[in-house]
């Protein structure tokens, strides 16, 4: 069996935790959206709950792994499997504008940003690459 790493927004505590609240705020947003005699400022309110949990869903999500086979990019929607023998470079990017993010350079030219890695993790990232190359 090869090596798998995974990066994620959340830990699985953290994301057990927000399962279990997102639970408890469905039933009751779908309950409150049942009043025919809500004022505008509640009907805001219960549009921004929903906004918020959607927002957590969404961004729950997001992640990078990486194994012997390739990189799979979990973005808030979609995710994406990109086979090392695609990936021409992992690099590291530092702006002076933006926080520090990896990238992987495709044999297409294009470039894919890898959520929830680090700077510091980018040797993983090409020592992996390395295995699926010999």
């Amino acid at each position: 069996m090869g090596r798998r790493v995974e990066w994620r927004v959340w830990s699985p505590g953290q994301r057990r935790v927000q399962r279990t609240g997102l639970l408890v705020l469905l039933p009751l947003v779908v309950w409150t959206l049942t009043f025919d005699d809500v004022d505008g400022v509640m009907r805001v309110a219960q549009a921004l709950l929903v906004a918020v949990t959607v927002a957590q869903v969404v961004n729950g999500r997001a992640g990078t792994v990486a194994d012997d086979d390739g990189i799979e990019v979990c973005g808030g929607v979609r995710t994406r499997r990109v086979p090392w023998t695609t990936v021409e470079e992992v690099r590291a990017v530092w702006s002076q504008w933006e926080d520090p993010k990896v990238e992987i350079r495709l044999t297409d030219g294009s470039v894919r940003t890898l959520p929830c890695v680090s700077t510091d993790d980018v040797p993983q990232l090409e020592e992996l690459q390395a295995r699926a190359r010999e």
